[in-house]
C-alpha cells in the first residue's frame, strides 16, 4: 500500500512526538531557574539543524535510507541504514524504559514492570500494522486533548498557594554560560534533534513543498511550550526542589489542591501514556523503515514482532537501575550517539549531496 500523509496530519504527529515525554521532565535544570531560557536557546540552535533535514529531502526527494544510498553508494548506504535502524530502535527501548520507570516510581508501584512494557508494545504493534498514516490521524485527534489537559492543569497549578513567579528570579544569576551549557547538546538533541526520525516519513507526504513550514512550526511551538512548562515547574517547586525530583511534573500536579480538585494523577498518567506511545511508535517505524530498505523488503510488517521483542528485551538490558539509565541518557547518549547521528553525519551527507548536485551536467 502506498498511503499518503496529509501535511496537517504530519504537523499533529510531529508536535505530539516532540511533546512526548519531554513535558514530564524539567529539561536543562542544570541552569537552575534559567532552564526555561536553555530551552529557547536550544530551539534556536536546532532550527538550522531540523531545516537541514528537510533541505536534504527537498534536494533529493528521497527518504533517509534512500538518501544514504544515493550519497554514499549501495554498500556504505545500506550499512549506514542499519546503523540508523539500531539507533532508532535503541531510542525506542529507552522510551519504553522511561515509561516503565515513570509508572512504577509514581503511580503503579506494585505492578510488575513487564506488564507496562508489554501493554505499550502491543499497542504500538497494532497501530504500526496500519502504517504511519493511521498513527498520524490518531495524533490529530489526541493532540488537542493533550493541550487542553495541559492548559487545565496549568490553570489549576497557577491558582495554587505554592505557585510564585518570583522563584524564576534572579534571571541569569550566574551569567549566560550555564544556560548555554545546559542547552548544548542535551536539549538540542532531546527533543529537537529526534525529529530526524521523520526523515523516514517525508516521502509519504502529499504536499512536500510544505514540509519545511511544518518543521519550522513544530520546532518553534515545541520550544515555546517546553520553555513555558519549565516556568510552571520552577514557579511551583523552585529550582533546587525541581533538580532533586526525577519526575518534577508529577510532583507539581500532586500540589494541586483546590477543594474537590486534588489528586489529579490521572492527568499525568494520560499525558505520559500518550506521549510515550507516540515516541515509541515513530522511532519503531523509523527503525523498521531503515531495515526494510537496507534488506530490500516489500513490507516491514513481518519484522514487527521480532523487532518489538528486541525492544522489549533491550529496555531491561540497557541499564541495571533507573539511576544508571538516567546517567547514560545525560552523559553518554547525547555526546556519543545523538550528536554523531543527528548532527555530524546529516551535515556530511548534506555537504556531499550539494557537491553531487553541483557536479551534475
Amino acid at each position: 500500500m502506498n498511503k499518503r500523509l496529509e501535511v496537517s496530519d504530519l504537523l499533529f504527529l510531529m508536535i505530539t512526538f516532540e511533546i512526548g515525554t519531554s513535558v514530564l521532565f524539567c529539561l536543562g535544570i542544570k541552569a537552575k531557574q534559567d532552564c526555561w531560557l536553555s530551552i529557547l536557546i536550544a530551539m534556536l540552535i536546532s532550527l538550522p539543524i531540523t531545516l537541514m533535514y528537510v533541505s536534504s529531502f527537498e534536494k533529493s526527494q528521497k527518504n533517509l535510507p534512500q538518501l544514504l544510498e544515493f550519497v554514499y553508494g549501495k554498500y556504505i548506504g545500506k550499512t549506514l541504514s542499519l546503523i540508523y535502524a539500531l539507533y532508532f530502535l535503541y531510542i525506542a527501548s529507552r522510551n519504553v524504559r522511561d515509561y516503565v520507570e515513570l509508572s512504577v516510581n509514581t503511580i503503579y508501584s506494585r505492578t510488575p514492570t513487564y506488564i507496562f512494557s508489554s501493554f505499550m508494545l502491543i499497542l504500538v504493534m497494532y497501530y504500526l500494522l496500519f502504517d504511519i498514516c493511521v498513527l498520524a490521524r490518531v495524533a490529530k485527534i489526541l493532540l488537542p486533548l493533550i493541550l487542553a489537559i495541559m492548559a487545565f492543569q496549568t490553570t489549576m497549578i497557577m491558582m495554587g498557594d505554592n505557585f510564585s513567579f518570583s522563584r524564576l528570579l534572579p534571571i541569569l544569576e550566574n551569567g549566560i554560560v550555564p544556560v548555554i551549557k545546559a542547552a548544548i547538546p542535551l536539549i538540542v538533541t532531546f527533543p529537537f534533534g529526534e525529529l530526524i526520525a521523520f526523515t523516514t516519513v517525508f516521502d509519504k507526504v502529499k504536499q512536500k513543498e510544505k514540509i519545511k513550514k511544518i518543521m519550522l512550526i513544530t520546532t518553534v511551538f515545541t520550544g515555546l511550550l517546553l520553555s513555558f512548562n519549565n516556568i510552571i515547574i520552577i514557579s511551583s517547586l523552585g529550582a533546587d526542589e525541581a533538580s532533586r525530583e526525577n519526575f518534577p511534573l508529577y510532583q507539581v500536579i500532586r500540589l494541586i489542591n483546590l477543594g474537590n480538585l486534588k489528586n489529579l494523577d490521572t492527568l499525568y498518567v494520560f499525558i505520559m501514556i500518550i506521549g510515550v506511545f507516540f515516541k515509541i511508535s515513530v522511532f519503531t517505524y523509523a527503525g523498521l523503515t531503515m531495515i526494510k530498505n537496507a534488506l530490500e523488503l516489500k513490507s516491514y510488517k513481518y519484522l514487527l514482532f521480532p523487532v518489538l521483542s528486541m525492544i522489549f528485551a533491550a529496555s531491561f538490558i540497557i541499564a541495571d537501575s533507573y539511576q544508571t539509565h538516567i546517567l547514560i541518557g545525560l552523559k553518554f547518549t547525547p555526546f556519543y550517539i545523538h550528536v554523531p547521528l543527528q548532527i555530524i553525519l546529516p551535515m556530511i551527507t548534506f555537504l556531499f549531496l550539494n557537491i553531487k548536485e553541483k557536479r551534475k551536467p
